[in-house]
């Protein structure tokens, strides 16, 4: 299971997927799409994962296929805990032992 993150420099949202990955115990890359470590690798297979306006895109992967996909809105949405979300995912795969 591999975590990215495709993210624009300087952007709190994106600060914020990292710091729960973090908290979680998730390895996780951090894939650049806006700011000077960005790269045209990093811009294919974030379209390739489906675009998004607001950024960061998390993308959970085994191989070819995407087992799960977050975008800014979702991670950002003060009305929900993304980090519980994200949490409760995890068991489900069997990932994370409470």
């Amino acid at each position: 299971m591999v975590f990215q993150i495709f993210a624009r420099e300087g952007c709190n949202i994106c600060v914020k997927a990292q710091q729960v990955l973090s908290r979680l115990g998730v390895q996780f890359e951090v894939r650049y799409v806006d700011g000077p470590n960005a790269s045209v690798e990093n811009l294919v297979d974030f379209a390739f994962y489906d675009w998004v306006d607001t950024p960061p895109l998390v993308v959970v992967t085994d191989g070819d296929k995407v087992l799960a996909r977050w975008d800014g809105n979702e991670i950002a949405d003060a009305s929900k805990s993304w980090h519980l979300n994200v949490e409760r995912w995890l068991k489900e795969q069997g990932a994370l032992k409470v």
